[in-house]
């Protein structure tokens, strides 16, 4: 006989199908004008990125580890400098660090936030800081603001690592606007799909020459280092098609976003706090468990079909995995926060029946 919860389990797909009626025309053209990372359609979809955000320099790149390598080429550094940033964030952001022969130092995120804690970072900051980078998570933005007047103050380069965070806002303009510089990855399952891909974004028409020469070889003149991190012509085409969806695309997250929120009434969970004036761009829901570990929470939903980021990755502070042990510096605040939480998708692809399973399964939930 087949258990109750085999009959009412459903399954949700973790993220969606991104492909939209302009791709085959965007890749055909591609195809025939030009497939390398120096094709005019690649400086298009820069173009189009840059109109979109109102950002007038854009450089696309491979991936979005790429974007954070290619990021601390726009800052000063030398090896063995510092870049501060949070245990909460993915370890793709701190391999670049790593590969660049810069040196990670771990700050405490504000309680209940993935934005840095003010008096944690002015403990943090040192002679040798040559860069600071924010991770916002899951689409939910952070007083970047206030990091960045900070550090304004002491001469300190603020990057922004926007991997989910898309067409996030703060203070009723893009969180992309504040920071030196930020970047983004469109990974197949971001915001926005290149298959593979990134890009970087600063107003620093400085910053933007150095980062462009370091991901074409130095320019090939010989007198800066570099690698090649472009952006071939076939993600590019893809980029630029898919960027036209972005809004409407960010409409329907967010219409799922409200309904699910609407519909759920367990106390024993809630969103994760928004910052004052700060809108989440729907690329996933961000459940904290209350009172107890959210890790029961994730299990629960894992069980009845329902995917969870946390689940999937198993978060815990960065510090812990045996690479970046030597670098530990204790977070509390981190380490409570990656435990209290689970994620939910919000992708365009979920069905009316999809969403209503996922809130009464979630309003079912009691924890143990």
């Amino acid at each position: 006989m087949m258990s109750t919860l085999a009959l009412e389990t459903r399954h949700i797909a973790e993220t969606c199908v991104h492909d939209t009626p302009d791709d085959v025309a965007e890749l055909a053209r591609a195809l025939r004008d030009g497939l390398s990372g120096t094709a005019e359609i690649v400086a298009e979809y820069e173009a189009a990125l840059g109109d979109l955000y109102g950002l007038p320099h854009v450089i696309a790149v491979s991936s979005g580890a790429a974007s954070v390598n290619a990021a601390l080429a726009g800052v000063d550094f030398a090896p063995g400098d510092e870049v501060v940033l949070a245990p909460t964030c993915p370890i793709c952001t701190v391999l670049p660090i790593l590969a660049l022969g810069l040196v990670p130092v771990f700050c405490d995120v504000a309680p209940d936030s993935f934005g840095l804690d003010p008096d944690d970072l002015q403990r943090c900051l040192g002679p040798r800081t040559c860069a600071v980078i924010e991770v916002p998570m899951w689409g939910y933005p952070i007083p970047s603001h206030r990091t960045w007047t900070l550090l304004r103050e002491r001469g300190i380069p603020l990057i922004q690592d926007l991997a989910h965070c898309h067409l996030t806002r703060l203070n009723g303009d893009w969180l992309a606007r504040i920071g030196d510089i930020c970047c983004f990855s469109t990974h197949d399952c971001k915001f926005m799909s290149t298959g593979e891909g990134g890009f970087v974004m600063t107003t620093d028409p400085r910053r933007a020459e150095r980062i462009r020469a370091y991901t074409r070889f130095g320019n090939l003149t010989g007198q800066s280092v570099g690698i090649n991190l472009k952006l071939g012509g076939l993600q590019a085409a893809l980029g630029l098609a898919r960027s036209r969806q972005l809004t409407r695309h960010l409409d329907i997250r967010l219409s799922n976003r409200e309904r699910l929120l609407a519909a759920l009434d367990n106390p024993a969970l809630r969103e994760l706090p928004l910052p004052t004036h700060g809108q989440a761009n729907g690329y996933a829901l961000l459940l904290q468990a209350v009172g107890h570990d959210g890790r029961q929470l994730v299990r629960y939903q894992m069980a009845r079909g329902i995917p969870s980021d946390i689940g999937k990755y198993d978060n815990q502070p960065l510090y812990q995995l045996p690479l970046l042990e030597r670098y530990r510096r204790d977070c509390p605040n981190a380490a409570r926060l990656l435990r209290s939480l689970t994620t939910v998708p919000l992708h365009p692809e979920l069905t009316s029946e999809d969403l209503d399973y996922i809130a009464r399964t979630l309003n079912d939930y009691s924890p143990s």
